[in-house]
């Protein structure tokens, strides 16, 4: 026997309340044991067969390497269809010690769910397996609807395949909800995505909500078809029957079937199967005289990947205040500064955005800035929008082009005199709740503070070799501004710019990295004050290198 079985050996049967019904002893490549597990409220100890990977203490890809299971505890929570109870303890390198975390961790189990039969407050997804249908996976993502669906309505559902991936080392197709339709194909609900995803080709597959999810125990879904024979009614079977029959020619090809049910009284989970056509899981039976449609016996559900990608779930481990996230956000000038602000606004939950910038995007910009080098020379404002498209669903683009940009800055220049114009425009922007100018155009700058407008207006700037962010945000910002840059405030270089090859204007000198470390920092700075509705004012991002990087911000 080797010593590390001899080691598990000796520290479980000197655990409290344990007792060893089998020695741990060494398989083809695992250790396996049996024990029982005595907490006070049991009328008697509970056996369980243990299992212990190589990797033990170890982890494998966050998952625990010691297994205890029991087949007949399988009606609990927080245990597997192979009868293995979930467990998740602290980190050890000490095998003596992760022994004994992980039987606390089981006797823990033991109090929670067998004994007082708690539940989460948080819903569990059904177990579902992982397997490829003809060497292929499928994702399905939907959004939530404004719609309520009664129980056994079915229909079809306009779905649109987003992309071709690798799962592990599987391929797999990825793919939205489009829209639902009824029997007839006359259209229920949309369902809401930015514009690219709703202009997808889109192909075709069914639903039926059921309301009661198709579980066993409320824990593993269907595995057979016959599980459904209590569940779906007669005359959604004809109706899968008809399908077939209209699609008899594309015998082979796999159809999506999408079953909803109920998670809360307000929420709805959609989970797919994949149906191929041709072996659809019914037949006809003739009784009494009348053709009734049947499920087949001993055909196995094909599960495919859902995910609700609805906009709480999607930004549920965080985003920005609702002050920012629900506003309608105009940025203007989106170089390197506004690009990372448009994409992290993006990111953190932000929907409305709105663009001014005439300027093109050129290889160069690609290194510190927020777009790619595939989509080669084009408006900045068009590349842009299309990137953000990519990152979230929800975005919203508001105004943006060329044309756009171009009139914009025509206008607010040079008819800064003209009362009624100037009203105009001013009445423009205050259609945004919050205007961010990234432009570093001190001229644009001026105009902006003469209009008085009342949407929260926000400057950001970046000295040479991103020293220092300045952000002004008050009613002097125009003369904050000029302060810090013009007088000797900020140490800024302009005989150290970056001069590029051809007629060009220089420009200052900093990475990616450089920016978005105070880019960064200033937007944590004003969802902060936002968020606990503190007075936003100017100040500066100021950082130091002499003794490693140091950062620091001071309001004025």
């Amino acid at each position: 026997m080797s010593q590390r079985v001899n080691e598990i050996n000796t520290v479980v049967e000197n655990i409290p309340d344990v007792e060893i019904v089998k020695p741990f002893d060494q398989s083809k490549i695992d250790i396996e044991g049996c024990i029982t597990v005595f907490v006070e409220g049991l009328e008697q100890p509970l056996e369980f067969n243990v299992t212990i990977h190589p990797q033990y203490p170890f982890k494998s890809h966050d998952t625990e390497t010691i297994k205890f299971s029991n087949d007949d505890l399988i009606e609990h929570k927080h245990i597997m269809q192979n009868g293995a109870i979930c467990i998740h303890t602290a980190h050890t390198p000490v095998l003596s010690q992760k022994l004994i975390y992980d039987i606390e961790s089981v006797k823990a189990w033991i109090k929670k769910y067998y004994i007082n039969k708690d539940s989460n407050t948080h819903y569990e997804h059904l177990i579902l397996p992982q397997k490829a249908f003809n060497e292929n996976h499928f994702a399905y993502f939907f959004n939530e609807v404004d719609y309520t669906f009664n129980k056994n309505q079915f229909g079809f559902v306009d779905y649109s395949i987003m992309s071709n991936g690798v799962f592990y080392k599987e391929n797999i197709q990825s793919s939205i909800f489009q829209s639902f339709l009824n029997k007839d194909r006359k259209k229920i609900v949309d369902v809401d995505w930015n514009f690219q995803l709703k202009n997808l080709p889109q192909n075709t597959g069914l639903f039926i909500f059921l309301k009661d999810e198709p579980s066993k125990n409320q824990r593993w879904v269907f595995d057979d078809w016959k599980d459904f024979e209590p569940t779906l009614p007669q005359d959604f079977l004809k109706f899968l029957h008809n399908v077939e029959e209209r699609l008899g020619k594309e015998e082979g090809k796999t159809l999506p079937l999408f079953v909803g049910y109920n998670i809360s009284e307000t929420e709805i989970h959609w989970q797919a199967i994949i149906l191929e056509i041709g072996n659809f899981p019914i037949y006809g039976e003739k009784i009494n005289k009348q053709w009734f449609t049947k499920i087949k016996k001993d055909k196995s559900v094909d599960w495919a990947m859902t995910r609700n990608c609805s906009y709480k779930y999607f930004f549920g481990r965080g985003k920005l205040n609702d002050r920012i996230t629900e506003s309608k956000i105009l940025i203007i000038g989106i170089g390197a500064i506004g690009s990372i602000v448009a994409k992290t606004l993006i990111r953190c939950g932000c929907r409305k955005l709105g663009f001014i910038e005439y300027d093109i995007k050129e290889p160069e910009n690609v290194c510190r800035s927020e777009y790619s080098f595939f989509t080669g020379i084009t408006n900045k404002t068009n590349d842009l929008i299309n990137e953000l498209c990519l990152v979230s669903p929800f975005f919203e683009p508001v105004d943006g082009g060329y044309d756009y940009s171009e009139a914009f800055d025509f206008l607010i220049k040079s008819h800064l005199s003209d009362t009624r114009l100037k009203d105009e425009m001013k009445k423009h922007l205050e259609d945004y709740d919050i205007i961010i100018d990234c432009s570093a155009d001190n001229d644009l700058l001026y105009v902006l503070s003469q209009l008085n407008i009342n949407s929260t207006l926000i400057n950001l700037s970046i000295s040479n070799h991103a020293k220092h962010l300045v952000c002004a945000v008050e009613q002097n910002r125009y003369d904050f501004i000029t302060s810090q840059f013009g007088g000797n405030i900020l140490k800024f270089n302009v005989d150290d710019l970056h001069n590029p090859t051809g007629c060009w204007s220089p420009t200052f000198k900093a990475s990616y990295n450089d920016i978005n470390v105070l880019v960064q920092t200033a937007i944590k700075q004003i969802n902060l004050k936002l968020q606990q509705q503190k007075t936003l004012r100017n100040f500066v991002v100021e950082t130091d290198e002499t003794n490693g990087f140091n950062i620091n911000i001071k309001e004025f």
